[in-house]
C-alpha cells in the first residue's frame, strides 16, 4: 500500500513541474483560499493577535517554499557540524513528521521513529545536539532554551511558522524541479509565492539543476554504506554489478535509486511515500533473495531489528559547492557574537 503512495507521489511531482494542466483546473479555486487562509494567518500573527515566541538566543530557519524533498535535513546537519567545529552550541528544533507524540519533547538519540519522527532521529544521531519536538515549532524553541545553554536555534523547516521569531532564513530548493508549475497548493508544488522569496538571507540550490533557479549549490555527496547491525562498512562501490532491493522514503525516492545505479549497482527499486514505513518481515524477504540497500533516514526507523541480515544504508553528506560554506558559518557566527551571546 506504501508502495502504490509512493508511486501516486512521483506522479503527483511529474504534473507539478509542468504547466498547469487543466487536469488540474478544477483545483484553482482551492488555491485561491489556500492563498487567502495563508495571508490571514501571517497577519494575525505579524500583529500579534496570534502569540508568538522569540528566542533569547538567535534563530535560523531553514526550510522549503515547495512540498516534497530538497536536501533540507542534510543541510541542517551541516550547518549545526560546521558551528559545533566553531564552538557554538546549537540546538535543533522540528515538527517531528512521522512521529506519534505532540511534545514539546527532546529526542533521544536511539528513540524511536515512529514515536519522534524520522528526521528529528537522524539529526538527534547524526550531530549529538539537542533536538526537541513539537506541533508547535514555538513551544519546541521555548522548551528547548529553558533546558539546553544554547547559542544558536536551528529550525529543520517552518519558514511558514511565523510564529517563531527568526534572525534568518535560508530556502532549500530542488535544482531539478524548482519551483515546479509557480502555482500554491493543490495546483501546483508551492507553499506560499516565490516573490516572498524577497525576504529570505539564502536561497540553497540542489544539484545536479536543469531548471534556471538562482542561489548556492550543493550536493549530496555519499558516504560509505554502513550495515544496519552497525557491525560493517564497505564502500558502495564494492556492490558493483550486484542485484540489490533499494527502499526509499524520502520527498524524490528516484534521487536514491538514481544514485545507486550511477555506481554500478542493479537496482530493483521500492519507493515509498515519505516518511513510510515497510513491515520489518518484508524487508528480510528481500534480504533472503540479495542485500537491502535503504537511506540513513529509513534506517532510523528500524534500530535494533537487524540480525544477520545483508541490510544497508547510505549516510549522505551536504557540501556546499561554491566555496561559500565558510561565508555563511562565518555571517551566523557573526549574528551570535553581535548579539554578545558567545
Amino acid at each position: 500500500m506504501i508502495a502504490w503512495r509512493g508511486i501516486g507521489h512521483a506522479w503527483l511531482e511529474r504534473w507539478y513541474a509542468k504547466r498547469l494542466d487543466p487536469f488540474f483546473y478544477p483545483l484553482v479555486p482551492c488555491t485561491w483560499l489556500y492563498l487567502l487562509a495563508s495571508n490571514l494567518k501571517q497577519t494575525l500573527e505579524g500583529t500579534g493577535i496570534r502569540t508568538g515566541y522569540r528566542p533569547p538566543v538567535p534563530t535560523l530557519v531553514i526550510g522549503n517554499f515547495t512540498v516534497g524533498g530538497t536536501g533540507k535535513t542534510p543541510l541542517v546537519i551541516w550547518i549545526v557540524e560546521a558551528l559545533l567545529k566553531r564552538g557554538v552550541r546549537a540546538g535543533v528544533v522540528s515538527r517531528g513528521y512521522g512521529g506519534s507524540v505532540k511534545g514539546p519533547i527532546e529526542v533521544p538519540r536511539e528513540g524511536p521513529a515512529r514515536v519522534y519522527g524520522d528526521e528529528p532521529v537522524l539529526i538527534a544521531r547524526r550531530t549529538g545536539v539537542p533536538v526537541v519536538i513539537g506541533r508547535k515549532r514555538f513551544l519546541a524553541a521555548d522548551w528547548l532554551c529553558h533546558h539546553h545553554p544554547v547559542d544558536l536555534i536551528v529550525s529543520d523547516d517552518g519558514l511558514q511558522h511565523a510564529r517563531l521569531a527568526r534572525d534568518l532564513e535560508w530556502v532549500v530548493v530542488d535544482g531539478m524541479r524548482g519551483w515546479g508549475n509557480g502555482w500554491l497548493l493543490p495546483a501546483g508544488p508551492l507553499r506560499e509565492p516565490v516573490r516572498h522569496l524577497d525576504r529570505v538571507d539564502a536561497v540553497f540550490v540542489k544539484a545536479p539543476s536543469r531548471q534556471a533557479v538562482a542561489g548556492i549549490p550543493f550536493r549530496l555527496m555519499p558516504g560509505e554504506v554502513h550495515r544496519l547491525d552497525g557491525l560493517e562498512r564497505r564502500p558502495l562501490e564494492a556492490f558493483a554489478g550486484q542485484r540489490v532491493h533499494a527502499l526509499a522514503g524520502i520527498g524524490r525516492p528516484e534521487s536514491f535509486f538514481t544514485l545507486l545505479e550511477e555506481r554500478g549497482l542493479k537496482v530493483h527499486p521500492h519507493p515509498l511515500a515519505d516518511h513510510g514505513i515497510l513491515s520489518w518481515n518484508e524487508i528480510r524477504s528481500w534480504a533472503a533473495e540479495c542485500p537491502v540497500f535503504m537511506t540513513e533516514k529509513d534506517a532510523v526507523k528500524y534500530l535494533g531489528r537487524s540480525g544477520a541480515e545483508p541490510v544497508w544504508y547510505l549516510p549522505v553528506d551536504a557540501v556546499i559547492e561554491s566555496g561559500e560554506g565558510e561565508l555563511l558559518v562565518d555571517a551566523v557566527v557573526r549574528l551570535i557574537q553581535e548579539g554578545g551571546r558567545l
